[in-house]
């Protein structure tokens, strides 16, 4: 029984743990992502600007989700927005070990903040996207993050690596 407890406890606190790290991670990923977009409403000019090797800057908008799907549906967008990332959400908090709880992490600020900008900017035309790379389409800061946290849930899976705390915690 003694031990049941000390599970319990123990299992607890890595939650606890992981979700602060997964909620920290994506408190930064929104406020990089935002500052981003902000200064680039206000200092880069209509066109593309090279940045360095194939990157480069050119502002557009988004009213459709990745890649630009269901674009002119803004309120669709919108909703299935919150819901992806309610849905990351509780994956986040409930992420542990570390690894997860930094992937969930990115995932959670990247649709957080795309939520965000697509709800404050639904009249002016969606989500701010940016970063240009040839043959890609335009993408910002939380797209970059949420790319990223994927790729990197799926090689956790793959290598079949804990993504949350089980009743069997030690």
């Amino acid at each position: 029984m003694h031990r049941l407890r000390q599970g319990r406890s123990r299992g607890a606190a890595l939650i606890a743990r992981g979700a602060g790290l997964a909620l920290a991670v994506a408190a930064l990923v929104v406020a990089a992502d935002q500052l981003s977009k902000l200064w680039v409403l206000d200092h880069v000019t209509p066109g593309p600007h090279h940045l360095f090797g194939p990157l480069g800057v050119e502002l557009s908008r988004n009213s459709g989700v990745a890649f630009s799907v269901i674009s002119g549906h803004s309120t669709v967008s919108l909703a299935l927005g919150c819901v992806l990332t309610a849905v990351v959400a509780v994956c986040a908090v409930r992420s542990v070990p570390v690894a997860p709880a930094v992937t969930f992490g990115l995932v959670l600020g990247g649709g957080a903040s795309n939520v965000i900008d697509r709800a404050a900017r639904a009249k002016s035309g969606g989500v701010v996207d940016f970063l240009t790379l040839p043959h890609w389409p335009a993408f910002n800061v939380a797209d970059a993050c949420i790319t990223v946290g994927i790729v990197a849930l799926v090689v956790l899976v793959a290598r079949r690596r804990p993504l949350f705390v089980t009743g069997h915690a030690r």
